[in-house]
């Protein structure tokens, strides 16, 4: 089917109806103005939440509408999610031909919104149309897989069974290309991180914010310690313990002002250079001895830390994870890249919380990186690949265990969740088969070869999801009781 406005549609195993491909008003990638993101996802019918924060993040990073396809009536003879990978689709698909930027300094994707439950899905280009030399393409081809299931209820009071991948709006989303030399800037990602997401090491102030930076001059007038370290998580600040906000003044008082939040980019650079930067923050001259608790990725950045040629000039005496990808997480191996940028959008737009408006840009930019072809330089998402080289050589490691505490959750959906939050935590129960938070693998936090955690804490009904730890009372309560046990020798 041709539809209009240099789009072609071939429909494999799927049959339905597509209405006319519809320019936006204003598509150039460069305009200061168009067609607002939170109202073209609303009427596509995403969440009104995940609309308003993801348009706005949408909108700052200068990604545009350029062509909307709507598919209100779809049917496939498949049933269950589809692999979201980059090689051949075999289920039931559409594949779009759609016209390539015509600028070398520009590249595009589709983001797709389905039409019953406002889950949210983004389509990269076919790799063969993403290789080197793409930008002298005419056409670009996409695969949309049509895979068909239903979302129940979660609660006497939502019965009702929703069918997913029966309706989908497509919009093709152009977006500018940082150039350096010719070629793409470090690598996309990386460029980004290292302007927005530099490695810094900051106090913490007593309701929680963000205070100076830490020297080792600084650092000298706090003393030797003890100090409360605290580590975020996968494309995150240290934000994600706004959770915390309660209980920072009273660290604030019991550790003498020693609160410390470390910053660092979490998809170029691995936990294992993480926490060599970190070192650099620290006195060469004297052993600090710190209590850490981390957030997800950061877990791996606090393990690496004992394991640096360095680490004498630390001892850590109390180390506590929060959901640490200990094993890993599905989501970070190469063919699964696809989810993973897929639930990080809707984690981070549809749950509420005070990670996702700060981490969203970062989601973003893995999503123009790889839809341009460029697949290197995402070391620090592929160190939570479970079958990492680096990660396995971790969970080799003896450990001191009795200075771990580990806090789990297995996410449900609450009665009174969203159509779109059921929709994502069926299609990631799908990829994991296995307890999950949305992000990490229950098993995974506590045990992960030679690292278990004894009697790790498990957050049961109500459940939390990944990002929504340290807004739950339990969490912080079990925090607040990690951090006064009888200090133990250094793990590590």
């Amino acid at each position: 089917m041709d539809l209009g406005n240099g789009v072609r549609m071939h429909a494999v195993n799927v049959s339905g109806e597509a209405r006319r491909a519809e320019r936006a008003p204003d598509a150039s990638v460069r305009a200061t103005a168009g067609r607002t993101p939170q109202a073209y996802l609303r009427q596509s019918g995403a969440a009104p939440e995940a609309a308003d924060r993801l348009g706005g993040a949408l909108d700052d990073s200068g990604m545009r509408l350029h062509t909307t396809i709507a598919l209100p009536r779809l049917s496939a003879g498949r049933s269950g999610p589809a692999p979201r990978t980059r090689g051949p689709v075999t289920a039931p698909h559409l594949r779009l031909e759609v016209g390539a930027p015509a600028r070398a300094d520009e590249g595009q994707v589709i983001l797709e919104v389905d039409g019953k439950t406002g889950h949210i899905r983004w389509h990269l280009p076919r790799v063969e149309a993403a290789a080197e030399g793409h930008r002298a393409a005419v056409k670009q081809q996409f695969d949309i897989p049509c895979d068909r299931f239903e979302i129940g209820g979660a609660g006497p009071a939502s019965r009702g069974i929703v069918g997913f991948g029966l309706s989908k709006v497509l919009h093709v989303i152009r977006f500018p290309v940082e150039y350096v030399a010719g070629q793409v800037a470090e690598w996309g990602a990386r460029w980004w991180e290292g302007r927005h997401r530099p490695h810094a090491l900051r106090l913490a102030n007593p309701d929680g914010t963000v205070g100076a930076a830490v020297d080792a001059r600084l650092l000298a007038q706090l003393g030797t310690g003890p100090y409360l370290l605290f580590v975020h998580g996968t494309f995150s600040t240290s934000d994600a313990f706004a959770g915390l906000h309660p209980d920072f003044a009273r660290w604030y008082a019991d550790y003498g002002r020693r609160l410390l939040l470390f910053e660092h980019p979490t998809v170029a650079a691995t936990p294992e250079k993480n926490a060599r930067r970190l070192l650099d923050f620290l006195p060469d001259d004297r052993t600090l001895t710190l209590d850490v608790v981390t957030h997800s990725r950061g877990g791996l950045v606090a393990r690496q830390l004992v394991r640096q040629p360095a680490a004498g000039r630390v001892s850590v005496r109390r180390l506590v994870q929060v959901a640490s990808p200990n094993a890993g997480t599905k989501l970070a191996s190469p063919e699964n890249l696809g989810s993973l940028v897929d639930t990080f959008t809707n984690l981070f737009s549809l749950l509420p919380d005070a990670v996702g408006g700060a981490a969203l840009p970062g989601v973003l930019e893995v999503v123009k990186q790889v839809a341009v072809g460029i697949m290197s330089g995402l070391d620090g998402l592929a160190a939570m690949d479970p079958a990492n080289e680096e990660l396995l050589a971790l969970n080799d490691t003896d450990v001191r265990m009795d200075a771990v505490h580990a806090i789990t959750s297995n996410y449900k959906p609450s009665a009174g969740a969203s159509l779109a939050q059921r929709t994502l935590d069926t299609i990631v129960d799908a990829l994991f088969a296995d307890g999950n938070d949305l992000v990490v693998p229950v098993t995974g936090m506590s045990n992960a070869g030679k690292f278990v955690v004894p009697a790790p804490f498990a957050l049961d009904a109500p459940s939390v999801s990944h990002c929504a730890y340290f807004g739950d009372e339990r969490t912080r309560a079990e925090i607040r009781h990690c951090l006064t046990l009888p200090a133990v020798l250094p793990f590590g």
